[in-house]
């Protein structure tokens, strides 16, 4: 299991079940959806994907199909006001993905960052060249956010994405105050 896997399930493992009513996955896509849903079962979860992006709406839709806790929203999220407060917000390797969509890490990360949640799980490779861990710390500074638990973990095989190789994968766990 990949390093970005065991991020995730070990951060919602520390939340209590009885405090969350509402999930976003800001990025959605199979892996973290198929956690998450399996993690809260009867949980609200909104699936957010890129306006028309058919790659990750494909990847998600078995688990949709055969859900009906699942949402599945078409936004973008730098472009687009999101208003509803959720529990839970994961950003589960969505920063990098920025560029992709004409906007920038800092941008995202951003307005991820000034949504409405209990908690944020921001997940995602240190050799990526469009994320930047230190300004994740200097944002979480900036909005008074609590980072409750960090992770690192460093993959046996390392996964090639089309601009880097991510080896090392880092998480945190944030709470608003």
């Amino acid at each position: 299991m990949e390093g970005h896997r065991i991020i995730l399930i070990d951060f919602l493992n520390l939340i209590k079940r009885e405090d969350i009513t509402s999930i976003l996955d800001a990025g959605s896509g199979r892996t973290s959806l198929s956690i998450i849903a399996n993690s809260f079962p009867n949980t609200p979860i909104d699936a957010v994907v890129y306006s028309g992006d058919i790659r990750k709406i494909n990847s998600i839709k078995e688990i949709t199909d055969h859900n009906e806790y699942i949402s599945v929203i078409e936004k973008d999220i730098c472009g687009d006001t999101v208003i509803k407060a959720y529990d839970i917000i994961i950003a589960h390797l969505l920063l990098g993905e920025a560029t992709k969509f004409g906007h920038s890490f800092e941008d995202l990360l951003g307005k991820v960052i000034t949504m409405k949640y209990k908690y944020l799980i921001i997940i995602d490779y240190l050799e990526d060249p469009a994320v930047n861990e230190n300004y994740i710390m200097k944002m979480c500074e900036k909005y008074n956010l609590t980072v409750v638990y960090k992770s690192f973990f460093t993959n046996q095989e390392p996964q090639v994405w089309e601009d880097f190789t991510g080896v090392h994968n880092f998480g945190y766990l944030i709470k608003r105050s």
